[in-house]
């Protein structure tokens, strides 16, 4: 359910009376802002585009978290479920059309991109930084505490997912939970490679590619139900597997 007096506080805060009040974030259940930060909307503005806390009726006890010291720039409309931890001192994108999933936590102290029509599960975690710095005892060598975070665009990132700083992620991505860690670049991976385990590694020469078009789900699972027997469903040989699979908008 919304939260009125939250949603109306949270969009005063952020962008003033006046754009506040067309009320382009929506908050939902409960919420602890301690600081709104700065939050910039790179696209069109309209109502419920952005949206924090949602489906928090499940959980009727689990609060979001909201401690912005940084800058958040929303590119397109995000879903943001609830039980969220939002701890930024630097810079996050949202690429826009992202689903984030419930109890995700985020602590950035650099840079963290999320690219377009990308989605992370439920209890994951984004951490750009060790908080602390390490010495290698061989060469005495002090690395950085912070480094940021790069995911592509059309990924999807499975639950219980850990990404710490250095991690780039190219497009059409698939990381496969529970559990996974990710901790370097992986820009040289196959496209539409599945990663998973701890450190996060191609798994055999899997080539798979998420279907976002729900039009397209709702033909395939009228297939499955029909065919009770069936294992596979095979898109006919003529198909343009790009345009099949991306997201009719």
């Amino acid at each position: 359910m919304i939260n009125l007096l939250a949603t109306l506080k949270f969009n005063i805060m952020a962008f003033g009376l006046k754009k506040g009040l067309r009320l382009p974030v929506y908050v939902y259940g409960k919420i602890h802002i301690n600081r709104i930060g700065k939050i910039n909307i790179n696209c069109p503005v309209r109502r419920r585009l952005i949206c924090i806390g949602v489906n928090n009726e499940i959980v009727n006890n689990a609060v979001t978290l909201w401690h912005n010291e940084g800058t958040i720039d929303f590119n397109g409309q995000v879903f943001l479920n609830y039980g969220i931890r939002m701890l930024n001192k630097g810079h996050i994108v949202f690429g826009g059309n992202n689903i984030i999933g419930t109890l995700v936590s985020f602590d950035i102290n650099d840079r963290l991109e999320v690219g377009y029509n990308s989605n992370i599960g439920i209890a994951s975690n984004i951490l750009d930084s060790n908080h602390h710095f390490t010495i290698n005892m061989d060469n005495r060598h002090v690395a950085r505490r912070t480094g940021c975070i790069r995911i592509g665009n059309y990924n999807w990132i499975g639950s219980n997912t850990f990404i710490k700083k250095g991690c780039i992620t190219p497009d059409y991505i698939i990381v496969a939970s529970p559990n996974a860690l990710l901790a370097k670049d992986y820009s040289n991976a196959e496209p539409y490679s599945v990663l998973g385990g701890a450190p996060a590694k191609p798994i055999g020469n899997l080539r798979i590619r998420r279907i976002y078009d729900f039009h397209i789900e709702r033909e395939i699972q009228k297939f499955f139900d029909e065919h009770p027997e069936a294992e596979f469903y095979t898109v006919p040989e003529n198909t343009d597997l790009d345009e099949y699979c991306k997201l009719k908008v």
